[in-house]
């Protein structure tokens, strides 16, 4: 009666053929390796809670955890993408909130209508370590943790939780100084000293941004010209080889930097 159904077919076949235990024992690159069909049955195995997954699988595997669940758990979807819509968060925003949501649910094993603080913090952890481990050069972590912020705000509202998100950046400062650290003295100096200077006249959130932008350039030219150690060192072919580096830099949600992002981080240089 069921043969050949998009759906139960499938999840027939899979649960026969391998199962929720034959899953589990499968390694990282076996799960993975499964076809897309197979893949589908254990997100919503996931989703369900039938199956626990790895936060090592969740970065690997990408299952799409937050189109099943928003099937799945229609009612509070519903919930959360009018409480986000609420708050001004756009469409693409709300998406990328609930996946990291589904995610940390998945993990922690509790509804997404019954997460805490701690669950969302706990979850938050092991997929940091997971992208770390397998995607160190991307930038994952601050999409992730930009997406989870934005969800505990959206959770807060929505009744979920009921602590009001802070932003919390544990190690972002150490990481900062160490760039700077490692740039040349004088060139560091210089670029440092314009930041400070930029800080008498500019918003705090503004020199947040100038002070990024003159950090990239700084540790490309710690990488790439070693041979500028201070600003006069600078040449035009500098210049255009960072432009061209910009150009092919993942931006922080993915894909490339848009071109009001590139014009920022030039126009920041030409200044």
């Amino acid at each position: 009666m069921f043969a050949e159904h998009p759906v139960t077919s499938p999840a027939r076949s899979f649960l026969s053929r391998v199962g929720v235990d034959g899953w589990s024992v499968l390694s990282l690159a076996e799960q993975c390796a499964t076809s897309l069909k197979d893949r589908r049955v254990v997100g919503w195995l996931m989703v369900t809670g039938r199956l626990k997954p790895t936060a090592d699988y969740l970065v690997l595997g990408r299952p799409y955890l937050g189109e099943i669940a928003a099937r799945h758990c229609n009612s509070f979807h519903q919930t959360f993408t009018e409480t986000a819509a609420e708050l001004g968060f756009d469409r693409r925003a709300t998406v990328l909130q609930w996946s990291a949501v589904t995610k940390v649910a998945v993990l922690t094993g509790v509804a997404q209508d019954r997460l805490s603080k701690a669950d969302l913090d706990a979850g938050r952890e092991q997929m940091i370590a997971a992208i770390r481990r397998h995607r160190p050069d991307a930038h994952g972590v601050r999409a992730l943790t930009t997406a989870l912020f934005g969800a505990e705000a959206t959770l807060f509202h929505a009744g979920v939780i009921d602590v009001p998100p802070r932003k919390s950046h544990p190690g972002q400062a150490a990481a900062r100084a160490a760039t700077w650290a490692a740039a040349p003295p004088r060139l560091a100096t210089t670029l440092l000293g314009y930041v400070e200077q930029m800080r008498l006249s500019l918003r705090p959130a503004t020199i947040v941004g100038v002070e990024g932008v003159l950090r990239g350039f700084a540790a490309w030219l710690t990488r790439e010209a070693p041979e500028v150690g201070c600003v006069a060192d600078l040449r035009r072919r500098h210049i255009e080889s960072y432009k061209l580096h910009l150009a092919v830099r993942p931006s922080a949600r993915g894909g490339r930097l848009s071109k009001t992002v590139f014009a920022e981080h030039v126009g920041a240089l030409r200044i």
